[in-house]
């Protein structure tokens, strides 16, 4: 069995929101792994979340449907999610399963 690896950080948090960063791959595995910290985080009160995406090297279905999940999970908590510096080999996905139209992104 191969062994997934996702590290999931809190980067900073202010009167801006809260900024995360995610690294590795986001695939079956590890969605179930940063998952209950990512809607915890959703309930922390910040009114924006950023959420880093430059270390990851790879991002499945699964991963994308976590994304999906967790924006409208911030959005039902009044919580806007913004995903920064997404890889183009994320986007890629991203675009064939049309979660670029319901995910926000930026550029940094």
């Amino acid at each position: 069995m191969k062994s997934a690896l996702i590290d999931l950080r809190t980067v900073a948090r202010d009167d801006h929101g809260l900024r995360i960063a995610l690294a590795g791959e986001l695939d079956f595995h590890t969605a179930e792994q940063v998952g209950p910290r990512l809607r915890e985080l959703a309930g922390s009160g910040h009114r924006t979340i950023v959420l880093d995406m430059r270390g990851l090297s790879f991002c499945d279905s699964a991963g994308i449907d976590l994304l999906t999940c967790f924006n409208r999970h911030c959005r039902a908590a009044g919580t806007r999610l913004l995903l920064c510096d997404v890889p183009p080999l994320v986007i890629k996905p991203m675009r064939v399963l049309a979660a670029d139209r319901e995910l926000k992104f930026v550029f940094s």
